[in-house]
């Protein structure tokens, strides 16, 4: 890991961000640049529902890169890292992803506040969108970064972007505990309580269904090669974002990572459903792999 991106918009999830960022460059010997998009939009927003000219004083964008080089100043004397400071000017999940692929970033890290409720529901499209954008590795922060990340939930469906999100988490987290999460279902169970199945079938279904998850885990841990040891798979049944966060919920990890699907039209919208709700409820950080 050469360089990490950590866009701020001087909010308090922000700073959780920058903090996160700023350890991670530290342990990986990384160059770490802080990222501020002044949104035009926005300003113009606030000048329509506040008094802004009253207290804004000088010109924000000028307020902005001033504020950026102090904490970069700050951050480079804390962690002993190179910190560099930008602001650009767009719409934030262009612009970010726009300067992370020309940075060449190894890492994006963002922030979320859940003052705002409706810029909290709509980061995880925002997270999604630079992914797609910059096919970059994205950090999204929820947490203070009181320690390094000890343990991760990694979800798989098998599918070739799960296995990227696979090889990111152990390439990303080389000493922490990483547990494996698939999640099954048995199709049209609902339907099939209406025809007349009874528990024991559905269970018996379940079961089988279980068995053929087994078989393909094998196979997915097989192709990471012998750093798969690492793993410790685990099977839960039920959709799979709901099977993910109760999950998340019994083991407590510090971090998620999901990665970005790669199959149809259709089976992107799930995902992406699937993607922006782990993203939204989680209580702790997630990784999102390109």
């Amino acid at each position: 890991m050469r360089t990490l991106v950590v866009a701020t918009d001087f909010s308090s999830g922000a700073e959780l961000a920058v903090e996160r960022a700023a350890r991670i460059a530290r342990n990986r010997g990384a160059a770490l640049w802080l990222l501020h998009v002044f949104d035009d939009g926005v300003w113009a927003s606030m000048r329509s529902l506040y008094d802004i000219e009253r207290w804004v004083g000088a010109d924000p964008v000028v307020s902005a890169r001033e504020y950026l080089s102090r904490q970069a100043v700050g951050l480079s004397s804390r962690f002993g890292v190179t910190v560099r400071a930008e602001t650009v000017h767009g719409s934030a999940p262009q612009a970010i992803a726009a300067f992370a692929k020309a940075q060449r970033a190894d890492l994006l890290a963002m922030g979320v506040s859940s003052d705002d409720w409706l810029r909290y529901a709509m980061l995880g499209g925002s997270a999604q969108r630079v992914v797609e954008h910059a096919d970059v590795p994205v950090l999204l922060v929820r947490r203070p970064a009181q320690t390094d990340f000890s343990h991760a939930l990694v979800a798989t469906d098998f599918s070739e972007g799960a296995m990227r999100a696979a090889q990111l988490a152990l390439a990303f987290m080389a000493e922490a505990r990483l547990t494996l999460l698939h999640a099954h279902v048995v199709e049209f169970e609902g339907r099939m309580r209406l025809a007349g199945a009874t528990n024991e079938d559905i269970e018996r279904y379940r079961a089988q269904e279980r068995q053929r998850a087994a078989g393909r885990m094998e196979v997915f841990l097989a192709a990471l090669g012998e750093e798969a040891r690492r793993f410790e798979p685990c099977f839960e049944h039920g959709h799979a974002a709901a099977a993910i966060l109760k999950k998340a919920s019994e083991i407590g990890p510090d971090l998620i990572v999901i990665g970005k699907h790669g199959g149809s039209a259709f089976e992107e919208r799930l995902l992406g459903s699937v993607t922006q709700n782990i993203l939204y409820s989680a209580a702790c950080d997630v990784l999102l792999s390109p």
